[in-house]
């Protein structure tokens, strides 16, 4: 994995997705319309990007394939295209178990509410 920019520990899940896709093929339209494929050499938290073995697609529709490796500016992408092999990526499987935990207080917090208004109403 590539080193971090900003050092900072709590990057979110886009970032961390971003992080596994390192080595594989991915794809990333910027914002001018331009389409970059190529294999994710390395990322970092600020969404910046270098890709190796590039096709690279004008607005106009002409590809090239460019011989170099290109370096991509987070603020310049407009989405990513990862492949359909990181749907089954660990990351997902610890945030469905966080997304769960936080279901489960919050319905516990809504029972002790609950009960707390049906104890008040008992009292009055």
């Amino acid at each position: 994995m590539s080193a971090k920019v900003s050092g900072n520990a709590t990057i979110g899940v886009p970032v961390k997705l971003l992080y596994e896709a390192e080595g594989m093929k991915i794809t990333v339209e910027m914002k001018s319309g331009e389409i970059y494929r190529g294999l994710l050499a390395s990322a970092e938290d600020t969404m910046n990007v270098s890709l190796t073995d590039v096709l690279k697609t004008a607005r106009n529709g002409q590809v090239s394939k460019l011989s170099s490796a290109v370096y991509l500016k987070g603020t310049h992408i407009r989405f990513i295209a990862l492949p359909d092999l990181l749907k089954s990526a660990p990351l997902f499987g610890a945030v469905k178990t966080q997304k769960r935990k936080l279901e489960q207080a919050m319905a516990e917090k809504q029972g002790m509410s609950s009960s707390s208004s049906k104890k008040r109403k008992a009292l009055d």
